[in-house]
């Protein structure tokens, strides 16, 4: 992926700096209209080799600067060079035209140069390195290994080689640079796929180079570059008996780039199709989502660091946790109405007293999609003004439970079973007699209506 920044003003940024390198020689400005040579140099002096002459008493240099648009005037070098010594001189830096004026023995000289006079040679002087300035990327910027990036910058010098343009790379700042890019046109921009070794400290570098071997240029350091997406998961919870749900999540980056968004995505389809959820903000670790309903749905946290780098985004249900949103408490149905029957039979009877001791069973049915295992409890109420009394826990979803009136229950005729059981989302559902039974734990001595003696003898 080509990445590429162009600012409305572009902001120009970086460390600049000038540097030598021996293997960078001049090289002539062409003038187009003419096709002239003119030599390019950066020395700070000059010495001119000239034919010796036997006759000579001395020379006069005279130079001529060209603004940009005209030849100035012809200037005298505040110097005579006598007939033996060195003709050498530290011109100003600029587009320069020199002339010798020479003077024999006798008085005779060339003479003063005037506007039409042929200059002896021609050549630039420059000392100035480039400068240049970075506009992408910026200091400390998070790239995504592995992608392309265009490089931009601007490169400025009166006397710009052809192709002037170096970008060089340092992983880890400490001096060393590879070369990228060296003798390209100064286009402004250049397509930089970053490496996918990862840093903190990398160091960009444009060099820029003149033609009289002048060099300059400019660093951005502190580059980031992450070449790891980040991850998600979901942690839970797996099951929610309400429709709004927080979220324990594990998001991370082990790049360097850090991470700076996060989002929930949700299928309702078993992963078929997915839609965008919430936004997980800073530090990631949960996230509130509203169920639409009860049902089963796939989650999936999508992630992006600094540099970009996105977690991959879902498909089918791979990488995907389950939610069940169960608000349903489990159905449970007494098969009789009192809630007992005899032990001997699950069928209804008409027998609705019964004794301590006697073997009675709960028959019953649960019914819940996500129902747990072994969560029956059995209890007893003796009357409506007792409280419950728990007969068995842990018991079977499925089978009934068998118990004996217990020994110490009261005598009453308002007894009532309680059967109830819970599903994985924490719903509770119960079942309670309908109609009550009798338990009868004493006997009342007969007593006779009437004296004996009547009765023997009425």
């Amino acid at each position: 992926m080509r990445q590429r920044l162009i600012p409305a003003l572009a902001l120009v940024c970086g460390l600049g700096f000038t540097a030598d390198d021996p293997g960078l020689k001049p090289e002539p400005l062409v003038v187009p209209e003419t096709n002239q040579q003119i030599p390019v140099s950066s020395k700070k002096d000059l010495t001119f080799p000239l034919v010796a002459d036997p006759d000579l008493a001395s020379r006069e240099l005279y130079f001529q600067i060209h603004d940009g648009q005209a030849w100035g005037a012809w200037q005298k070098h505040g110097q005579a060079y006598a007939k033996d010594a060195p003709v050498v001189w530290a011109p100003p830096e600029g587009h320069l035209r020199i002339y010798f004026n020479k003077i024999l023995s006798s008085g005779i000289s060339t003479g003063v140069p005037t506007a039409a006079t042929k200059a002896t040679a021609e050549f630039i002087i420059d000392r100035t390195s480039p400068t240049v300035g970075i506009t992408f990327p910026a200091a400390k910027a998070k790239l995504r290994g592995g992608d392309r990036y265009t490089v931009t910058w601007a490169a400025d010098d009166k006397y710009l080689r052809s192709n002037p343009i170096a970008v060089k790379f340092s992983r880890d700042g400490n001096g060393t640079f590879e070369t990228l890019a060296t003798g390209i046109p100064n286009s402004g921009s250049w397509d930089w796929t970053v490496p996918m070794s990862m840093t903190t400290s990398g160091v960009l570098r444009i060099e820029a180079a003149d033609k009289a071997a002048n060099l300059g240029g400019t660093e951005i350091s502190g580059l980031v570059i992450d070449s790891i997406k980040p991850r998600g998961k979901v942690l839970g919870p797996a099951i929610a008996n309400r429709a709004d749900v927080t979220f324990d999540l594990d998001v991370s980056d082990q790049g360097p780039a850090t991470l700076t968004n996060a989002r929930l995505w949700v299928s309702q389809d078993d992963g078929t199709s997915w839609s965008e959820g919430p936004v997980i903000d800073a530090p990631f670790k949960q996230v509130a989502w509203k169920a639409p309903a009860d049902g089963r749905f796939r989650l999936y946290v999508v992630a992006t660091d600094g540099a970009g780098n996105i977690t991959a985004a879902p498909k089918g249900k791979d990488g995907s946790e389950v939610l069940i949103v169960d608000s349903t408490a489990p159905v449970i149905t007494l098969a009789a109405a009192i809630g007992i029957t005899e032990a001997s039979t699950a069928k209804p009877g008409a027998r609705t007293d019964f004794k301590p001791g006697d073997r009675v069973q709960v028959p019953f049915s649960v019914k819940d999609a996500n129902l747990t295992a072994n969560s029956v409890t059995v209890s007893i109420q003796y009357d409506a003004t007792m409280p419950w009394r728990e007969l068995a826990k842990g018991q079977a979803t499925d089978a009934a439970y068998f118990f004996a009136i217990p020994a110490d229950a009261k005598d009453t005729k308002q007894a009532r079973v309680r059967v109830t059981a819970v599903d994985n989302a924490g719903n509770q559902g119960e079942a309670i007699s309908s109609q009550p039974f009798a338990i009868q734990t004493k006997v009342q001595a007969e007593t006779l209506q009437g004296d004996i003696n009547n009765i023997l003898n009425p």
